[in-house]
């Protein structure tokens, strides 16, 4: 049985963690090893993987900050499998998920395969945040593997996108190798994560790296009428619009509004600083 090996950055997110692991140390497939990047947490995350006692963990530690695409980097230079599957602290693999992507994996006309992510619950409001991609072509590392010999014919991942969509670079880099396949049954729930100022100033910064997607691959599908992420700039025109993005459901959702306003404005101003900086045209 092949040797796969399982990648999980984290940073604060033990209490998200705990479900995590508890499904991944207990996969149908049997032949893996899982390795755990912590990005400098000042939580309990050391305790919480070390109270799991497993010989299939490891644990290491940065220090250094270096930004996601570096973290994962790291794992991959541990990894002893190869075939190397992502997926992150906030996420629930399924028992059969590690099982689910080595069926497409150990196929030679593919070099990955993605796989389906809904939220853990439907009983959410604009508080609280989570990935979802229900028919592929998002390419998230919260539901992906490789064939790790592909990893390194492109060199990894890139580690300019240090915040946000290394993942979607890899792919379309990958892609030019060989497809990427999906499989719905290689699932994943995502928990629903609370929103707070850091999480959503760090959200903001995504913009910079979804310009630089745009101009290193040519990515301009993604634009309306060469507008990046339309949603966000009609609620920095129209406040009002908020409310008819999100989902409010309790008065903590009413709480943000305010915060995901200045989410959009930074957000905004982000795409238009870097567009500048980039010399292309994106409003």
């Amino acid at each position: 049985m092949n040797l796969a090996t399982v990648i999980v950055i984290t940073k604060n997110h033990s209490k998200f963690l705990k479900k995590c692991l508890t499904n991944l140390v207990n996969q149908s497939y049997s032949n893996y090893e899982i390795i755990i990047v912590d990005d400098n947490s000042s939580d309990d995350t050391n305790q919480l993987v070390n109270s799991f006692n497993s010989s299939k963990v490891s644990y290491y530690l940065n220090s250094e900050n270096k930004g996601l695409a570096a973290l994962r980097n790291f794992g991959i230079l541990q990894a002893k499998g190869e075939y190397i599957f992502f997926t992150d602290a906030d996420c629930i693999p399924t028992t059969h998920w590690i099982e689910e992507g080595m069926k497409i994996l150990v196929k030679d006309k593919y070099a990955g395969v993605e796989g389906k992510t809904i939220a853990e619950s439907q009983d959410f409001g604009a508080s609280t945040h989570f990935v979802e991609n229900i028919n592929g072509g998002q390419y998230q590392t919260c539901n992906i593997a490789y064939k790790k010999k592909y990893l390194y014919r492109v060199n990894m991942f890139n580690e300019k996108y240090n915040v946000a969509y290394e993942d979607l670079d890899l792919a379309i880099r990958i892609k030019k190798q060989l497809p990427i396949a999906f499989n719905e049954n290689m699932l994943v729930l995502h928990q629903l994560v609370p929103w707070d100022f850091k999480r959503l100033i760090s959200n903001s910064l995504r913009g910079r790296n979804k310009v630089l997607l745009i101009k290193e691959h040519h990515y301009e599908f993604i634009l309306t009428f060469r507008i990046l992420e339309i949603n966000y700039l009609v609620q920095v025109v129209f406040p009002v619009a908020l409310l008819l993005y999100c989902r409010i459901r309790s008065p903590r959702d009413l709480m943000i509004l305010p915060l995901l306003y200045l989410r959009s404005v930074l957000h905004r101003i982000i795409i238009w600083k870097t567009s500048i900086s980039e010399k292309i045209f994106v409003l």
